[in-house]
């Protein structure tokens, strides 16, 4: 929380807002918005409250499309026993973020990883962090009953800030209990580039200039700052930082609820502190590796880019890693 840096008292208004919310929620005054997400992740395990069936055609449909954009053939494998359990961002990466998704999928597969896809548990989100504990640990439990029942030994979440940052404090503790590790995507990501286990080119991503924000809940709640600058700067020739001091980061305007129709206006207004900062680096991309911030993003800038009468683009991480990564075919 952006407070708890900056407050030379040290007051964490960000904990005391979820105080509330938790009295609130008990008094029956719950976002709506909040509560149908809420309500999905429980009865479906997804945020989309998408069917098993939609689940397993987009993955087949990202399993045509990396066939015919880099010329190999991949399995996934779905609901079956494996080494690894790969957790997406529902919200984003089945949805308006695929590019993300085909990243996760290269990336593991050429690594030979054995990993699966649940259609139980599909995803890392987790608004119950918005709610109360209760909730939030109810949906978390999900991921780690589907992890125990297909026997894995790694869960590996994808980019999702607010879903990393309940992962990495409460589902990795838990995991361990039954001898199953946590990690994150681009943690994976970044050593195998720095081990030379995948290659990438980055002129594959153009000459465009890439900007990165920092998500919050990376920045400040999830220890993830020199993992996404590493891979950035192997992925893209041209890339700066929008935030010099990572701790500082300036939030999207689409978290906690706030990706709400009723609140608009105010994240859009919010988000022209960022806009401003990346319209000075004269980005051409803002790359932003979490599924609220794409949300937000999607929302924000076609209305911000009208209003400036300027252009930006935003992108996830993995996608420019899918971007950039050459496949050796004699392998």
């Amino acid at each position: 929380r952006r407070c708890a840096w900056a407050c030379p008292f040290g007051i964490d208004v960000g904990e005391v807002s979820r105080s509330i919310r938790q009295i609130l929620y008990e008094m029956g005054l719950a976002p709506t918005y909040v509560v149908g997400v809420i309500n999905n992740l429980e009865s479906t395990g997804n945020f989309l409250g998408a069917p098993p069936e939609v689940i397993k055609a987009v993955i087949n449909n990202v399993i045509y499309e990396i066939k015919k954009e880099k010329g190999i053939d991949i399995k996934v494998k779905i609901d079956e026993k494996a080494q690894a359990l790969l957790l997406p961002s529902a919200c984003a990466d089945y949805t308006i973020a695929i590019e993300t998704l085909k990243g996760y999928i290269l990336v593991l597969s050429k690594l030979g990883i054995d990993f699966t896809i649940s259609t139980k548990a599909p995803d890392i989100t987790n608004y119950g962090l918005f709610m109360d504990e209760r909730h939030m640990k109810l949906i978390a439990e999900r991921i780690v009953d589907e992890a125990k029942k297909l026997g894995v030994k790694l869960v590996i979440a994808g980019e999702c800030g607010h879903g990393w940052r309940v992962f990495k404090n409460y589902i990795i503790p838990r995991l361990r209990d039954y001898g199953i590790e946590g990690t994150h995507i681009l943690y994976l990501t970044a050593d195998a580039i720095r081990r030379g286990l995948i290659q990438v080119n980055k002129s594959l991503n153009g000459d465009a200039h890439y900007v990165y924000m920092d998500p919050c809940h990376y920045a400040r709640g999830g220890d993830l700052v020199n993992e996404p600058r590493y891979i950035l700067s192997m992925v893209t020739k041209n890339y700066t930082y929008l935030n010099e001091k990572p701790q500082l980061a300036i939030c999207c305007g689409g978290t906690s609820g706030m990706l709400s129709k009723d609140m608009e206006e105010l994240s859009i207004t919010y988000a022209k502190l960022w806009y401003e900062k990346a319209q000075a680096k004269k980005a051409d991309y803002i790359v932003v590796p979490c599924a609220a911030c794409k949300l937000q993003m999607d929302r924000a800038l076609p209305k911000l880019n009208k209003i400036y009468n300027y252009k930006i683009t935003y992108t996830g991480l993995m996608d420019l890693v899918y971007k950039a990564l050459t496949i050796n075919y004699n392998e």
